[in-house]
């Protein structure tokens, strides 16, 4: 024990290592403030597929009659793919436009990959910053995300008291340097791995009532009971959620036999199956279900057998039936990317447990279903699998207000603003859906959810919502968006994401100058943040302001290293700049992180030749050509080398 204080003293005394909490103190334009801390996914996930929290700041001191609300999740939570309308955003505007005598503080807590276990800590850290309601919802991650049955990001579904120790261990600066010991010596020199989103998971199919999976359901529950306990001991008000699924248009990402199938059993289930696609592909959906239903008494625990029994059910009207069959290809899908009905059953569970404790239950699945067409939650409120379009996000949002009203005793001086003005409110354009709907068409194009049955279906759906709203690019669409978003800015100058809705949109509009100024002043409110920075350095670099651009890429590069696009964008910055050092430099370091990048290898070969390094050229510019025989300017590359011998 003395030894293990001398050296974690030792340690913070020279300022190694990083804080392991959620929030992190600074003085941001004067004012004691609490920020995100992004080193905080550094605890959860390897090298190279570190994930970030949303950049937020508040003042450390609450402001008298100021509503502090948190919102605790991942991915759903956060609003992606955009986050400026998400969740937490909008219930921020329904609550202040329907109490405007009070200020309202939402901040997003939530995280893109993370579970239950990333989450409790974050929730122990907002039991000591003074919040007046909890939001909770959460559930889509326990099986993909740190240390679930099916996770790419180290240890599978160990014992909880191993992760909690190994996470306390972590934690502290002696801890990161083993930490860093380790992942360096399983690195070997290797390139880090590269995020590549759900594909990293798409091959690790898994049954839904496997012994490591269902020791992560009991994490879960454990976990998602002990954030409770922590809200209710500091006499937090919680408003715990269960998680809406996109049920009638997304399909099972991945779906396996049931164990012990023979092979005789398996060639009858295949023709049966192969008959009911036929009809089903002709237009008969009550041949197709007798066929299926045939296929089901020899196995049924095949998602997509669920799945296209569903779908012919709902086409038959069967509606009830549809519904229990979607939700049983969900709960049996082998690549569980959505919260099942043993995670929604939990959150119930849970929250009659602390029923009588300010804990209310909001049944958001039951909210979608019975807002939805036959009550079967599809493409109308969600992108694809879990994440919610504006209208999705809104009409979450509106019950969580309501609830949160409830739970704060807030007197009304006004009444709920509709969806379409709550859209308004945050600034939301046709520019904007287009753009969100351009980040998911590219989520679709690749796997897992090019193996969905009906892929082609809702990618064909997809590209005609883009098709919708391709005129937001328009200049005239661009000027009337500018106007709006200004006319919210100009209402609450201190919102950072109407600044950077505005510094996108004048950009998109050619005002350089405008847009310039709104990405200092969101510098200005959220000095931690590095993407701002990036984006301020591309306008730069575009206006011809070299020297000024390398310093916010150094600057944002500081914040996170292991952003891509501005290693790339700032080596090749740098060789144009004739700064051949940093240029090596940065796109060394960007080959590392993308390997098999043949314009950052070319780059970097033609870095090295211009610095007299003609070995080390030549031998990046023989990895281009291992790669791509027919690149042309490598070989040219390689002849200038040759004639200079």
């Amino acid at each position: 024990m003395v030894f293990f204080l001398l050296a974690e003293g030792t340690l913070r005394l020279a300022g190694y290592g990083y804080s392991p909490h959620f929030f992190q103190k600074r003085l941001i334009q004067g004012r004691p403030s609490w920020t995100d801390n992004q080193d905080y996914g550094r605890l959860f996930f390897p090298p190279g597929l570190v994930r970030y929290p949303r950049p937020f700041t508040m003042p450390a001191v609450k402001a008298p009659s100021t509503v502090r609300i948190f919102v605790l999740g991942e991915s759903a939570a956060m609003g992606d793919p955009d986050f400026k309308f998400g969740l937490p955003r909008m219930v921020e505007v329904l609550l202040r436009e329907r109490f405007p005598n009070r200020r309202i503080e939402v901040v997003n807590t939530a995280m893109v990959a993370v579970n239950s276990h990333a989450i409790l800590p974050i929730a122990r850290d907002c039991a000591q910053r003074d919040g007046d309601l909890w939001v909770v919802y959460m559930g889509n991650n326990e099986i993909i995300g740190p240390f679930g049955s099916a996770s790419v990001f180290g240890a599978r579904a160990p014992a909880l008291p191993l992760v909690r120790a190994g996470l306390w261990v972590k934690g502290t600066r002696l801890g990161e340097l083993l930490d860093g010991a380790l992942d360096f010596a399983r690195q070997g020199g290797q390139p880090l791995p590269e995020w590549t989103g759900m594909a990293m998971m798409a091959d690790l199919k898994l049954r839904h009532d496997a012994p490591p999976t269902t020791r992560v359901y009991r994490h879960f529950e454990r976990n998602l009971a002990g954030l409770v306990a922590t809200g209710v001991r500091v006499g937090v008000p919680i408003v715990l959620c269960t998680v809406a699924t996109n049920l009638k248009d997304c399909a099972p990402f991945a779906s396996l036999h049931r164990l012990g199938l023979s092979a005789t059993e398996l060639a009858q289930w295949q023709a049966a199956y192969d008959a009911g696609v036929a009809w089903q592909d002709q237009g008969s959906p009550a041949e197709a279900k007798a066929a299926y239903e045939g296929a089901s008494r020899i196995d049924g625990e095949f998602a997509d057998l669920a799945f296209r029994r569903a779908e012919c059910a709902h086409l038959l009207g069967q509606d009830a039936e549809a519904a229990t069959l979607f939700r049983l290809a969900r709960d049996d899908d082998a690549l569980q990317f959505r919260a099942d009905g043993r995670i929604n059953g939990t959150i119930r569970r849970v929250a009659a447990t602390f029923a009588d404790r300010r804990v209310s239950l909001l049944d958001a699945e039951e909210l979608f279903a019975t807002n939805s067409p036959q009550g079967l939650p599809g493409a109308g409120f969600f992108y694809e699998h879990v994440h919610l379009r504006p209208e999705g996000n809104y009409l979450l949002a509106r019950a969580v207000a309501e609830q949160a009203a409830r739970a704060l005793s807030l007197r009304a001086s006004g009444q709920w603003v509709s969806q379409e003005q709550g859209l308004r409110l945050l600034g939301l354009t046709e520019r904007n859906r287009y753009e969100a709907l351009d980040v998911i068409r590219e989520r679709l194009e690749g796997p897992p959810f090019t193996s969905q049955v009906g892929h082609a279906r809702e990618l064909q759906r997809l590209n005609d919502d883009l098709a919708r709203y391709r005129l937001g690019g328009k200049p005239a669409q661009v000027r009337r968006a500018i106007q709006q978003v200004s006319e919210q800015l100009a209402r609450y100058p201190e919102d950072p994401d109407l600044r950077w809705n505005l510094a996108a949109l004048m950009e998109n509009g050619a005002d350089a100058a405008g847009s310039e100024a709104q990405w200092r002043a969101l510098i200005g409110l959220q000095p931690q943040a590095a993407l701002p920075r990036f984006n301020l350095a591309k306008l730069l670099e575009s206006l011809g302001r070299q020297a000024e651009a390398v310093t916010l890429y150094n600057e944002g590069l500081r914040i996170n290293p292991e952003y891509y696009p501005a290693r790339h964008a700032l080596g090749w910055l740098c060789l144009q700049m004739d700064s051949l050092p940093a240029a090596i430099h940065h796109l060394e370091l960007a080959v590392r992180q993308k390997p098999r990048s043949l314009e950052d290898r070319l780059a970097l070969a033609q870095a090295l030749a211009r610095a007299n390094r003609p070995a080390e050229a030549r031998k990046q510019a023989l990895q281009v050509l291992r790669l791509d025989p027919n690149n042309a300017p490598a070989q040219t590359l390689l002849d200038t080398l040759r004639l200079g011998q």
